[in-house]
């Protein structure tokens, strides 16, 4: 049985949600404050970062249906991914106390889990590359 297959679809499926969950969030933190990049003035940011994640669940897409013209895409993906981990840091340093404490910790909590799926994301992305660079060299 070819493994490939239900691991590139978990990764379209996870991506498609993760992209709602963004969207979702964003519009909360855009209500939540009164500074540049939050409240309701400031939308226009959290649209460009939003559409540029839109890229992710496209990837998956193409990796998903035709694997072998596709897996060049799973080592940019996998970079993505980890710049998206590494900026969710910064992004928890310079998040703005909204004095709404069930507001921050919900963000808090579901954009760590969100990263904690990243990193899982990832590591399914490692393995599909390694289990298409073995198809490659004649391998399983």
């Amino acid at each position: 049985m070819d493994v490939s297959k239900p691991i590139a679809a978990a990764l379209f499926i996870y991506e498609c949600f993760r992209l709602l969950l963004l969207a979702a969030f964003l519009a909360i933190a855009s209500s939540m404050g009164n500074g540049i990049f939050w409240g309701i003035g400031a939308f226009f940011p959290h649209i460009v970062y939003i559409s540029s994640n839109a890229l992710f669940p496209l990837m998956a897409l193409f990796i998903w249906l035709k694997p072998q013209e596709h897996q060049n895409y799973l080592t940019l993906y996998m970079a993505g991914k980890v710049i998206a981990v590494v900026l969710f840091f910064v992004w928890a340093i310079s998040l703005p106390d909204t004095g709404n404490v069930a507001g921050n910790v919900t963000l808090w909590a579901s954009s760590i889990l969100i990263n904690m799926a990243d990193v899982l994301s990832v590591w399914g992305a490692w393995s599909l590359k390694k289990k298409y660079r073995k198809t490659e060299s004649g391998g399983l």
